[in-house]
């Protein structure tokens, strides 16, 4: 069952709005530490580079121990997991639902539920407060019966 649902077009173009400010942040953000990077290496031919890329390095490698501390705690996470609790299974299958708790649950009533189960494609209208006000069903399926009776 696919389940789908129309966004409104405000919406689509207030997310799209922020995705390209965000994008649009990132470059300029790094395309200026960059050229700032730059500017300080041209200082002239004889300026050392390694002085400016210094800086960087440090930082990078901060990054870089703090992407293997969060590693290292996520391994040890897993192995821990997987040493307490190797071998159990505690999931296990929940009961089977009749027709009226399966109802019930949708909050449909039994005839809604036949009515779902008899047709291919279903439009469910919503009330604002999440109430379903009506089914609107596509034509019915044909069963094995009606089929080869046709």
């Amino acid at each position: 069952m696919i389940i789908t649902t129309q966004r409104p077009r405000a919406g689509y173009l207030f997310d799209l709005l922020l995705t390209a400010v965000g994008w649009f942040a990132f470059v300029y953000l790094f395309g200026s530490g960059i050229a700032a990077i730059l500017r300080g290496a041209a200082s002239g031919p004889q300026a050392p580079l390694w002085p400016t890329f210094l800086p960087t390095l440090h930082t990078l490698g901060s990054y870089a121990l703090l992407a293997l501390a969060n590693a290292a705690v996520l391994v040890a996470w897993a192995v821990y997991n997987h040493l307490r609790f190797r071998g159990k299974d505690r999931r296990r299958p929940i009961d089977a639902l009749n027709d009226y708790q399966l109802a019930m649950s949708f909050a449909v009533t039994p005839q809604q539920l036949a009515q779902l189960r008899g047709t291919r494609i279903a439009v469910i209208h919503h009330s604002g407060d999440g109430e379903i006000r009506g089914i609107d069903t596509a034509r019915p399926r044909l069963s094995a019966v009606s089929a080869s009776a046709a």
